[in-house]
């Protein structure tokens, strides 16, 4: 696996070389857990969306008239948030609640085609899709427990697909993306043991961003 990151940060280096627009990206992350444990008959406890940061740094590259590649490094916060009921000095549960919220954050990298269709000499829809790597940098106190155990998975491997609008004047131009992150492999799985519950982490991901782009040439 180490091999696999150390060949993607290779070629996201080499691409620079050949690049031929300089964009930075910063919007929103808005994510959900999948938080499931086995024998235990529970609600899952973070079922609601959790809004964080997404901010990359990137070169476009390859650049044709229907098609160009893209390579992709930054930050990307992830988790969920829930309510978590209060207990009193006995143990008793209360009718109060308090707001958790699990994070999770990572550097990310990733390089996508992206295929665009001119409706106008400066206006481009297009659409993005290719593999990605997360490197988890910091978690909450929440995945503590997980890590103890080691089974905390601090690399996460998938694909990054999405739409948007981009509009270009001059050397510039301003776009508008919504990407989904799918992942290949999940936040944590870890089996029963000793009669403590197994259980299972998923997050689902979807990011909103504003690009500004600077061509080279």
């Amino acid at each position: 696996m180490k091999y696999f990151v150390m060949i993607f940060i290779g070629f996201f280096s080499t691409s620079l070389t050949y690049g031929q627009t300089l964009k930075i990206q910063a919007g929103t992350s808005i994510s959900k857990l999948d938080w499931e444990l086995d024998k235990i008959n529970l609600k899952p406890p973070y079922k609601e969306t959790l809004v964080g940061l997404s901010i990359f740094a990137g070169i476009d590259y390859l650049d044709r008239k229907y098609f160009n590649l893209s390579s992709n490094i930054g930050f990307l916060n992830r988790g969920g948030k829930g309510e978590i009921p209060i207990t009193d000095s006995t143990g008793t549960l209360t009718d109060q609640f308090v707001i958790s919220k699990p994070t999770l954050n990572y550097l990310s990298i990733n390089t996508v085609i992206s295929l665009k269709y001119p409706i106008k000499e400066s206006l481009f829809p297009f659409f993005n899709i290719g593999p990605r790597v997360d490197i988890l940098t910091s978690y909450s106190e929440h995945f503590d427990g997980i890590k103890d155990i080691n089974e905390l998975n601090m690399v996460s491997f998938g694909l990054v697909t999405g739409v948007g609008l981009k509009y270009y004047f001059s050397k510039f131009h301003l776009g508008l993306c919504c990407d989904y992150y799918l992942d290949f492999n999940k936040v944590a799985v870890w089996p029963i043991r000793n009669g403590i519950s197994g259980g299972q982490i998923n997050v689902n991901t979807i990011t909103t961003v504003v690009t500004f782009g600077y061509n080279l040439e």
